[in-house]
């Protein structure tokens, strides 16, 4: 069971020049992707768009690759970048223009302005987006971990509450018994014409069997779903939603109130269940 939420970062010095890799995965339907890159790289944002997916199924992946400088780096004017813009002043100056004299200022801007992506070869990059990515397959998997844990508590309980409901099903019969009883003495007595076979009918409809049977069966298939290594977020959504379902009906049926008491319980277990299927790969 892998998690959609992680967060991750790699990092790769080269000529005193630091690039980073980070990556944020939030809960999505679906696979979306968004790729930030300094202009120079941008050739490179397919490669890193289908690597993505090769490797991730759902969520919503921001990857922001940039690079920073030490501090000193930031006011350092190499001798070969100064001779360059002498040799380029002369060949200006050759040709009729006048050139002002320029400052320690104008060449950093200068500088920052040519300069403005620092080079990064295929193979660099390439390396550190792995890395990166890698680092956020373990990140979600360690969460995946956390959340199968408690769904496997979440599922013990669940399963201890429709036992209870199970054994209560004969309290539940009893009490409609007694109802239809009393009822048809009432219907007798006041001798009033009224069809008691459908009045036995709607008791009949209060049978909370086949939703015990339902649910339970639905359990068993939660329990065996997050016990695979498959992409199982959807799944569990939807088998969520069945259990909500079988368990609404079988507290509307329920005649006393501690089938009611249990079904209560039952649904915040499944809006539980709900919750983490929405953060699931």
């Amino acid at each position: 069971m892998k998690s959609m939420t992680g967060f991750s970062e790699a990092s790769l010095n080269k000529d005193d020049i630091q690039f980073k890799c980070l990556v944020k995965s939030l809960n999505s339907r679906f696979i979306e992707i968004n790729v930030k890159l300094p202009n120079n790289l941008k050739e490179f944002e397919g490669w890193i768009r289908d690597y993505t997916k090769e490797n991730f199924a759902r969520g919503k992946i921001d990857i922001d690759i940039y690079y920073t400088s030490p501090p000193k780096e930031h006011l350092k004017i190499s001798d070969d970048f100064i001779e360059l813009v002498k040799k380029n002043e002369k060949n200006v100056m050759k040709k009729g223009l006048e050139l002002n004299s320029s400052s320690y200022l104008d060449l950093l801007k200068l500088r920052d302005s040519i300069q403005d992506d620092y080079i990064l070869n295929e193979n660099s990059l390439k390396s550190l987006v792995k890395k990166s990515l890698m680092k956020l397959k373990k990140t979600r998997l360690a969460e995946g971990k956390s959340i199968k844990k408690d769904m496997n508590k979440l599922i013990v309980s669940m399963n201890r509450s429709i036992k209870k409901v199970n054994k209560m099903e004969k309290l539940n019969i009893k009490h409609i018994q007694k109802k239809f009883k009393r009822i048809k003495s009432e219907i007798e007595l006041s001798n009033k014409d009224l069809n008691l076979n459908e009045v036995f009918s709607s008791f009949n409809k209060a049978d909370i069997n086949e939703e015990v049977v339902r649910f339970s069966s639905h359990l068993d298939l939660v329990s065996e779903l997050i016990s695979s290594k498959d992409i199982i977020g959807k799944k569990l959504d939807f088998y969520s939603q069945e259990m909500l379902r079988e368990i609404n009906t079988l507290s509307s049926k329920a005649m006393i109130p501690e089938i009611k008491n249990e079904a209560v319980e039952l649904k915040c277990s499944i809006e539980k269940v709900k919750e983490h299927a929405q953060n699931v790969e």
